[in-house]
């Protein structure tokens, strides 16, 4: 074939050949450029699914408009035979190029971790536009990437690419793809998704990082077995001078569970992003540092300094093993951290405030740090009070530190008494009294902050330092009453949320340029709309406070998650919250409320992948809460995966039968299956776990043994007419569709909508809804909301 034309393009020499295809370098004598031709082997292009799936290759890849991906000209036939032309790559194949890296000493000259990182984020962000689009890859290999001339990462051949919503191509059974990269799911031959390019990109990060692939036997069979029952051996131990954060990047792409993955390319990048910042991307080679010595004595011309080298050498030598022995063992920084309730010594109850804004405003600064892992609030709350062995503390929570506190109040008096405890060497790292007044406060809280930090020889990035040494500048004053309200507001009740506004109202009328003031009347107002308050009325509130918290501290996390909130659910700028969102994110990634309310926000737009995966990143952040909990058991309702959504509410209220909110959250989806009896078990526990009277629960059993659902759904219809307060809500809403009242609940929604109700979000995707979606009402409101043009 080579010097023939084919259409208007001459072949110039086979660059090779695979399964789907042989390659060939050619020109293309129109727009006189250098382009690939891959074209469908001839025994196979009779069959009419081998032609389909190769044109499948050619739409996904040209529809994908990225640098690290190879760009699909066109598809033709030329003689019954399909080709496609490709952008031509200059380079090497990754696997080309890590052994071209190669030393003679011991096969594998360890990269600088700069190249690593900056080529593994060039083929993670390909992928991650990749899947985007709905394509996974499937074959994902070092043999599947180029490496150009620049150092640019090009990810080849989409032939084995799965399109969302393409599934007749996909072969029960088989395994489709290169067995060493291949996922558990590939091996078995279930149903893939994105997740199984993620475990592929493991293997080729921990290819890159060690030189070896993680599963090595010595045929496809063994090979097959070793991916789905053998864990890998850590990347550290493979080549000891990986990176431990890398290590743990890789080891996550690499879970056999999916669903203890990394759940999105997105993830990967968000890590491999702050990998880079927070390190160089640089490690020490043990191996770079012997070769480069002999060079920098001979041109220095100092062979004659080699006794003092020596001479040094053992010196640090000695002076290290006296600190091991002073020390002992540890000589690492310690990576885990929880910080216990400060204890309130002070018989006077009111002065609960001050120990609880002071352990959450120290694990708030902590968990910031990248290097550290701080147990979220909601997991130490359970010592709250009691007198506890540091030792038990860390075995349970597995931590390798605890930070203990008592505070004592009397008057305008403070002491604070706080003991850092190493768990593993049973050692106090560091412990300090401070005997100060209430003024000084958010003085005290910085320097424990920072001497935590010190003492735990925990790595901390430039753009953290600044973190833990801002404060927030208040009149003392004005921030306890901060402290009290942010108390208050946390009890998540009517008069928790009335006392917090005359606490944060009060801050800010005694400072009017304390940012934190503003947030807190913010929160409370959010607070408040969960439970008597007007959207319509005081959402305004919500977001004029935001602003002037932004205003008075632009870096203010929470401030932006709050504005997010009123963007998307009362002003119904979708681009706006996602915005805001993000910001809050990348100002505190640590953050778990962000997480969870941008969570929810994706899930309300659809976009479930995204949101389940921030939904995961919560919940790393704070698995004890039940608010999270609840909230990601209902996003699978949502995505109208009921089964799934049922076995994740069980395991929810398993954690607390008594949170009201899993009872009547998991209502939903046993009544989607038609398990009626399931569902109202569940109502009755919501209401015991409420507190409901014992006469209102018999009430209730009355009605659904006479009538079922839809009885009850007619005596609260009824008892809603006779009430002139009666508040429009889903509840309400759904009880209408139970009857049968179609135009009722569509004028409600109307309300709902002119009312700027934030339950209104959920049109888009709310199994409620379905037996509206026809409705023009339904549709015009829909245009309204902006989800359909």
């Amino acid at each position: 074939m080579i010097g023939q034309t084919i259409s208007h393009y001459k072949i110039l020499e086979k660059l090779g050949e695979g399964g789907m295809g042989v390659v060939y370098k050619a020109e293309d004598l129109k727009l006189k450029r250098t382009v690939a031709i891959k074209f469908l082997p001839k025994r196979l292009s009779v069959h009419g699914e081998e032609r389909e799936r190769f044109a499948l290759e050619a739409q996904a890849a040209s529809s994908l408009n990225h640098p690290n991906i190879c760009v699909i000209h066109e598809i033709d036939e030329v003689n019954d035979e399909t080709f496609m032309v490709m952008e031509y790559v200059e380079g090497s194949t990754l696997r080309e190029w890590i052994h071209q890296k190669s030393d003679q000493a011991d096969g594998y000259r360890k990269l600088a971790m700069k190249e690593i990182t900056d080529l593994v984020s060039q083929i993670a962000e390909g992928l991650e536009k990749a899947h985007e689009k709905g394509i996974v890859h499937r074959d994902i290999k070092s043999e599947n990437i180029m490496v150009t001339g620049d150092g640019r990462a090009k990810i080849m051949d989409f032939g084995l690419a799965k399109l969302r919503g393409v599934s007749k191509l996909t072969k029960t059974g088989s395994t489709i793809g290169t067995v060493a990269y291949m996922s558990p799911e590939q091996v078995e031959g279930i149903e893939t998704d994105h997740r199984t390019d993620i475990f592929s990109f493991g293997v080729v990060l921990y290819e890159m990082l060690t030189g070896q692939l993680p599963f090595r036997a010595a045929h496809e069979t063994a090979m097959m077995y070793e991916i789905i029952n053998v864990e890998p051996k850590p990347a550290t131990e493979a080549r000891q001078s990986v990176d431990g954060e890398l290590n743990r990047i890789v080891m996550k792409c690499l879970e056999k569970n999916r669903e203890e993955r990394y759940q999105s390319m997105r993830d990967v990048v968000v890590d491999l992003k702050r990998y880079r910042r927070d390190s160089s991307g640089r490690s020490i080679d043990r191996s770079t540092v012997r070769e480069a010595l002999p060079q920098q004595q001979a041109s220095a011309g100092a062979k004659s300094r080699l006794p003092v080298v020596v001479g040094l050498v053992v010196a640090i030598s000695l002076l290290g093993a006296v600190a091991w022995y002073i020390f002992g063992s540890r000589t690492s920084a310690i990576d885990s951290l929880a910080v216990l309730p400060f204890a309130n010594v002070t018989t006077d109850p009111n002065a609960e405030y001050l120990t609880e804004g002071i352990t959450e405003n120290i694990t708030n600064k902590l968990s910031q740090l990248s290097k550290l892992r701080v147990i979220p609030r909601s997991m130490v709350a359970k010592y709250k009070g009691k007198e506890v062995d540091p030792r038990d503390v860390g075995k349970d929570l597995n931590v390798s530190a605890v930070l203990t506190g008592k505070v004592t109040q009397r008057g305008d008096a403070l002491v604070i008494q706080t003991e850092l405890i190493d768990i593993h060497n049973v050692s106090q790292l560091w412990g300090e009294q401070y005997n100060k007044s209430l003024s000084d406060i958010i003085i005290v809280q910085q320097d424990i902050v920072q001497k935590v930090a010190e003492k735990l020889q925990t790595q901390v990035s430039g753009e953290e330092r600044k973190i833990l040494t801002a404060q927030h500048a208040a009149n003392p004053e004005a921030y306890q009453l901060y402290l009290k309200g942010h108390f208050q507001s946390n009890k998540r009740s009517v008069e928790g949320y009335r006392k917090a506004l005359e606490y944060f109202e009060h801050a800010t009328s005694i400072d009017p340029n304390f940012a934190l003031a503003y947030y807190g009347v913010a929160e409370a107002y959010i607070v408040g709309l969960t439970l008597d308050l007007s959207t319509k009325e005081y959402m305004p509130k919500v977001k004029a406070n935001t602003l002037k918290a932004l205003e008075l501290d632009a870096g203010l996390a929470e401030a932006h998650a709050s504005l997010a909130v009123v963007r998307g659910y009362y002003d119904f700028d979708y681009a706006g919250a996602e915005q805001s969102f993000r910001r809050a994110i990348e100002l505190n990634p640590n953050y778990p409320t962000a997480h969870h309310w941008f969570a929810e926000f994706l899930v309300y737009m659809g976009r479930f992948d995204e949101g389940l995966a921030e939904y995961r990143r919560a919940t790393e952040l704070d698995p004890a809460s039940l608010v999270i909990a609840s909230d990601f058991g209902l996003a699978y309702f949502f995505m109208r995966q009921y089964d799934q959504s049922i076995e994740f509410l069980k395991k929810t209220i398993d954690m607390d039968p008594n949170f009201v909110r899993s009872h009547f959250y998991i209502m939903q989806p046993y009544l989607k299956k038609g398990m009626k009896d399931e569902a109202f078990k569940e109502l009755i526990n919501g209401m015991v776990a409420n507190g409901d009277s014992a006469n209102r629960i018999g009430e209730v059993k009355k009605l659904y043994l006479a009538s079922g659902f839809k009885g009850l759904a007619q005596f609260n219809l009824e008892r809603a007419a006779r009430d002139s307060n009666v508040v429009i809500s889903g509840v309400l809403l759904s009880d209408l569709l139970r009857v049968g009242d179609k135009n009722k609940a569509l004028t409600y929604l109307e309300q709902a909508y002119e009312e700027r109700d934030n339950y209104c979000v959920t049109m888009k995707i709310d199994p409620l809804w379905d037996d509206l979606r026809n409705e023009p009402r339904f549709i015009a409101l829909m245009k309204k909301m902006g989800f359909e043009k």
